[in-house]
């Protein structure tokens, strides 16, 4: 199985990489938080792209500067300095890849006047329509936002159980059920997972993220818990993709939880094998499904 996984994730990477290499010549980098960024500029790089990075200070991990050919930092909510770097380095095309603390807008941040004149016309602190009043300001200054899985295509989970064991009839259950509570909850704005237990919504991601919602989930559900994540309906997936990961598994492992669910096709997985290895080591099962 861990043979098949590698296989999965590494066959398509060269097509993609030829695929994409060519046309864009400089690529930018609006950098968030995690391990995305770096990924992300690693694969560009690979592709024979030169790289742009603006960075968020206390956001953007500094090893990025390996990565790339450039960096520019900024602060949280310095719009006109973010699109300036990439006017001024003829960059035409970005993509944005890692998340920005969406708790961070709720303290003292300082935006410029570009930032400030997005805001007073958005009216809301809500995570995409923030986002995609970003991409809009970027494309009106002719610079297209392309998708954040550009160069990352073969890390895409795809539909079936990527581990040995599968679900069972009673955890399929809870998979549908989280789903069905996910669906509903899409137009509040209130997370890409839940936690359940034997049909019970034991927790919804919130502001803390992902992680801390399967820690609570397992405190309130005990062991046994399914994780289930899916982007909403109205999901930008330019910029907004389900992400999964070894800290995922890890965190899944602490509480004791026992199934990870998420959309296939529309969630990355960094580092698929080794997440697989780990999953199959601590005896949790991932799967790929169609929630639709």
């Amino acid at each position: 199985m861990i043979s098949r996984i590698r296989q999965y994730f590494s066959s398509s990477a060269g097509t993609a990489r030829r695929l994409e290499a060519g046309p864009l010549g400089s690529v930018g980098i609006i950098a968030g938080n995690g391990p995305f960024p770096i990924r992300f500029a690693r694969e560009a790089k690979a592709a024979g792209h030169t790289v742009l990075a603006v960075c968020h200070e206390g956001e953007t991990d500094p090893a990025i500067e390996n990565e790339v050919d450039r960096v520019v930092w900024v602060k949280v909510g310095e719009l006109g300095r973010l699109i300036s770097a990439f006017k001024d380095a003829g960059v035409k095309r970005i993509a944005m890849a890692g998340g920005i603390g969406r708790v961070n807008r709720f303290g003292d941040i300082k935006l410029d006047a570009r930032g400030a004149r997005l805001m007073l016309k958005l009216r809301t602190t809500k995570d995409d329509v923030v986002m995609r009043g970003i991409a809009s300001e970027l494309e009106r200054e002719g610079i297209v936002v392309e998708p954040c899985t550009l160069f990352l295509k073969d890390c895409l989970v795809p539909e079936g159980a990527l581990t040995r064991r599968t679900p069972n009839e009673a955890q399929w259950s809870d998979i549908h059920a989280g789903a069905a509570a996910l669906h509903a909850m899409s137009a509040h704005d209130i997370g890409q997972l839940v936690v359940v237990k034997q049909g019970v919504i034991v927790a919804v991601e919130a502001v803390e993220g992902s992680d801390a919602a399967i820690r609570r989930g397992g405190e309130l559900g005990g062991a046994d818990t399914v994780v289930v994540k899916i982007p909403k309906p109205t999901q930008d997936m330019r910029f907004d993709v389900p992400t999964i990961g070894k800290r995922t598994i890890e965190t899944m492992q602490a509480v004791g939880a026992r199934v990870l669910a998420v959309e296939a096709g529309s969630t990355l997985m960094m580092d698929g094998p080794a997440v697989v290895e780990l999953a199959e080591r601590e005896g949790i099962i991932i799967v790929g499904f169609k929630s639709a």
